[in-house]
């Protein structure tokens, strides 16, 4: 998938049971943290004035779900993005899994770019977050 920026960020989960895909969109991007709600609510006020599409919830923008992937797409007049999730067969022998988040974005124009600018340290910062704290949510839920 070509792209104009991309990142991924992966940990491992040692628990009992497997995790999906939906596991791990469910505790990232429904069952947000207070702080990250605020963020959130912040940005859309922030971009709202330069016509810049915010808000919705993620659960809106899922296009391709399955036990081991969830692809959500969002687009507008500035710029596209896709996240990935992606949980790797479960290995019964270590009782560990490899959960991953990706994003791709396309600009389509300089508002695009600029926005992506000034929120790219905060989307780094919570993918790292987001994803170890699903991780540690599920060990904890599923202990050996």
């Amino acid at each position: 998938m070509k792209a104009d920026y991309t990142d991924t960020y992966i940990t491992t989960v040692r628990s009992t049971c497997p995790m999906t895909a939906k596991d791990l969109f469910q505790q990232t991007f429904v069952h947000y943290p207070k702080p990250v709600l605020y963020l959130l609510r912040l940005r859309d006020w922030l971009v709202k004035p330069f016509g810049l599409q915010s808000g919705g919830r993620f659960t809106d923008f899922v296009t391709e779900q399955n036990d081991s992937r969830v692809i959500i797409y969002k687009s507008d007049k500035h710029l596209d993005f896709r996240i990935l999730l992606q949980c790797d067969t479960f290995n019964v022998s270590t009782y560990q899994q490899t959960i991953k988040i990706s994003t791709f974005i396309n600009y389509h124009n300089s508002l695009g770019k600029v926005y992506f600018f000034f929120i790219r340290p905060f989307h780094s910062f919570l993918c790292k977050q987001m994803l170890n704290r699903t991780a540690r949510i599920w060990e904890k839920e599923n202990k050996m």
